[in-house]
């Protein structure tokens, strides 16, 4: 028990916003690794896919084209996300009634169809009628032709210079009517059997035997030959990508994934300052900062210290004598006297009895004992009463 109440001690120690920090990291680790894997399980079907190492997968034709020194991909996400790096798309028609197979959407087509007219190269491995009479990918319709006679194959010399000799088909239908564009590279006498022609800047091969090419059947002649030949890119250097969509293995088109690269990487930097900001919240590295005081003071506590400073130094007395001393003599020559100009002869020459009044009590309260702080703040106000009203109205000032 004593090992336990000292762990639960420490935790009671912890502050609240550091738990939340840690409970918050280590939850988006979970998710990023809980959501990162995108392998592809084995199927337990035979497929036409390139995870399938059974008899109807196509394991064998990825391999051949590996052994064979080509760059070989297995492309999991949708048509929208082609490029130029991939120079050959693989896509192999699923089986009829697969619960995996995945049907392509409006957007996956024309996605598709802008790639190759781009100048990408199509290798379309199977049959789909619907789709040629939608005008899709400009596939050639097919037809069943088993009630027709004769079994002799035809090769393009293209492929002959590749080795391909024989092909030994068993598939039913053939591309039985081919318009004049499109180049057949192999067929028999019921038919073309791999035919090729441009889609805009692109080329598109569709072979219609699935069959042929699986890995219980591409050992057979010179399928391996046929296979090599139908899927080599024009760039040795470009990517041959076989489409894993139709099959089922889908990587999830994350957030991530779709929005521009510098979005992403401003909205990374953005929860780094938030954690950032969490984590400065939770641990204090200094003391915390105090608001400076204020300590503004009214125009009368600056009197009132005037006032106090004067009186400590016993200076009241000849500063408000000095004070009604400066203000007579300006009086004075305002009104045309002397400087050596008595009290009284000053007071007559001053018309308003307010400010006449005003000149007696400053000169009184300036002769007068010792005069303490509101004595002088008193003459002081009356002092400049005088200056202002006297010597602007009677003349310029002192």
């Amino acid at each position: 028990m004593r090992p336990l109440a000292s762990l639960w001690g420490v935790v009671r120690r912890l502050r609240l916003e550091s738990l939340a920090l840690a409970s918050a990291i280590a939850i988006l680790v979970w998710v990023t690794v809980a959501q990162g894997g995108s392998g592809a399980p084995p199927s337990p079907l035979d497929s036409y896919s390139t995870y399938d190492a059974g008899s109807g997968g196509y394991r064998g034709f990825y391999d051949v084209l590996a052994r064979e020194g080509l760059h070989v991909e297995r492309f999991e996400l949708r048509p929208a996300f082609l490029d130029s790096a991939i120079a050959t798309l693989v896509y192999v028609e699923p089986r009829a009634g697969d619960p995996r197979a995945q049907t392509p959407t409006r957007a996956d087509i024309d996605a598709l169809e802008v790639w190759v007219r781009g100048g990408g190269s199509l290798l379309y491995i199977g049959s789909d009628d619907a789709a040629a009479a939608a005008g899709i990918l400009g596939l050639p319709r097919v037809a069943h032709t088993r009630t027709l006679g004769g079994s002799r194959e035809s090769i393009a010399p293209l492929l002959r210079r590749l080795g391909v000799e024989r092909i030994a088909s068993l598939e039913a239908f053939r591309y039985a009517v081919v318009p004049r564009r499109i180049d057949v590279l192999a067929g028999d006498a019921r038919g073309a059997l791999v035919v090729r022609y441009p889609f805009g800047r692109g080329t598109v091969t569709a072979a219609i035997d699935r069959a042929a090419f699986s890995n219980a059947g591409i050992a057979v002649g010179d399928r391996a030959r046929l296979a090599y030949a139908l899927a080599r890119p024009r760039n040795a250097a470009g990517i041959v990508a076989f489409d894993e969509v139709p099959h089922g293995y889908a990587t999830p088109d994350r957030w991530w994934s779709i929005v521009p690269r510098p979005f992403a990487i401003a909205l990374g930097l953005a929860l780094v300052a938030l954690l950032v900001a969490i984590a400065g919240a939770a641990l204090r590295l200094g003391p915390a900062l105090l608001p400076i005081p204020r300590d503004d003071r009214s125009t009368a506590d600056f009197v009132d210290a005037v006032a106090s400073l004067y009186e400590r130094n016993a200076e009241v007395r000849g500063t408000l004598r000095e004070a009604a001393a400066s203000t007579t003599r300006a009086l004075a020559h305002a009104h045309g006297l002397v400087a050596t100009a008595t009290n009284e002869e000053i007071a007559a020459r001053i018309e308003r009895d307010d400010l006449r009044a005003s000149f007696v009590t400053m000169t009184h309260l300036a002769s007068n004992g010792y005069p303490d702080a509101a004595t002088l703040v008193r003459g002081i106000a009356l002092a400049q009463r005088l200056r202002k009203d006297l010597t602007a109205h009677v003349g310029s000032r002192n």
